[in-house]
């Protein structure tokens, strides 16, 4: 009966904790760009949205999602998912094959409050964005 007891303790203990709050894991969480540097890009243009667990976004056609990890100005996106929605325009396909090109190649991130670059291994620039905040 004891171990019963003792069992529905430690049970009503956890059901009642507060699950910690989670500490910002990314120092461009809660940023949001819009690419302006491919000029034969789809009138509206690659999205990415930064959170604190990855990032997230429009490509051109499709909406994507990778994980992200970065280190001082280093910055990597993992593996990336997107919806697999049929392009209409030739455009839309081609500023979408452009823009995870880059995240795929990027390296490494500079940004301030209005831009954002992205760079490849030899830091050279491989694409920009402006803030839409």
């Amino acid at each position: 009966m004891r171990a019963w007891a003792m069992a529905a303790f430690l049970l009503a203990a956890c059901a009642t904790q507060a699950p910690a709050p989670q500490a910002t894991t990314s120092y461009l969480a809660g940023t949001e760009w819009r690419r302006v540097d491919d000029e034969n890009a789809n009138p509206h243009g690659a999205t990415l949205r930064f959170t604190d667990r990855g990032a997230s976004g429009y490509t051109g056609c499709n909406r994507w999602f990778a994980a992200v990890t970065h280190d001082g100005e280093a910055l990597r996106f993992g593996n990336i998912g997107t919806t697999r929605m049929a392009c209409g325009a030739d455009v839309q396909a081609a500023t979408e094959q452009s823009f995870l090109a880059a995240l795929r190649a990027t390296r490494y991130g500079h940004y301030d409050q209005d831009a954002l670059v992205l760079l490849d291994e030899n830091q050279q620039v491989i694409a920009r964005f402006d803030s839409m905040r």
